[in-house]
């Protein structure tokens, strides 16, 4: 497995380093967490507690999707400085969703761990997280989801550099055990 991850960095340095076809933040993601220690992080990124922008990127849309669905979908601007603006319009769906049908989540969810893979279509952010804290309820308070609902997720997205900034630009969540 470090063989292939070596051989993938390998590949992906000479690449990054062509005039126009990466940053250095391309090129310290291709390079490892070893290397990103060195690169620059925002505020924000280093509140939520990683070494990696990647991993952080996804904390911080974490973040602002449990922030959205608190609120019960009318605050979304936070949302859309973590995210591509085709995600932005899907995940706001969901934000009209929730307004539509006077729904909102009560506590937070958590996440239990995040780490990062190169693909061929990108980088990955495989997480798991926890929604036991976290409720759906309607305007009375009660419950809107059944019991047998799922309380651990594994979230799969992708990470993209838009704009020397890491965000999210989509994936899959399913339910597992994690």
């Amino acid at each position: 497995m470090r063989m292939r991850n070596l051989a993938v960095t390998a590949t992906l340095i000479p690449v990054l380093l062509l005039p126009g076809c990466g940053t250095d933040a391309d090129v310290a993601a291709a390079a490892g967490p070893a290397a990103q220690k060195a690169t620059h992080t925002t505020a924000a990124e280093e509140a939520v507690g990683s070494d990696d922008p990647v991993v952080n990127a996804y904390y911080a849309y974490r973040v602002a999707l449990d922030a959205m669905m608190r609120s019960g979908g009318r605050s979304t601007k936070q949302l859309e400085p973590v995210m591509t603006p085709k995600m932005y319009q899907a995940i706001g769906a969901q934000a009209k969703y929730f307004r539509t049908h006077k729904l909102r989540n009560v506590g937070a969810t958590k996440v239990l761990w995040a780490r990062r893979t190169l693909a061929s279509n990108g980088v990955i952010v495989s997480a798991c997280y926890d929604t036991t804290a976290a409720r759906t309820v309607n305007v009375r308070g009660r419950g809107v989801l059944p019991s047998s609902t799922p309380t651990r997720w594994l979230d799969q997205m992708r990470v993209v550099n838009h704009q020397s900034r890491w965000i999210v630009d989509g994936g899959t969540t399913t339910p597992t055990d994690c």
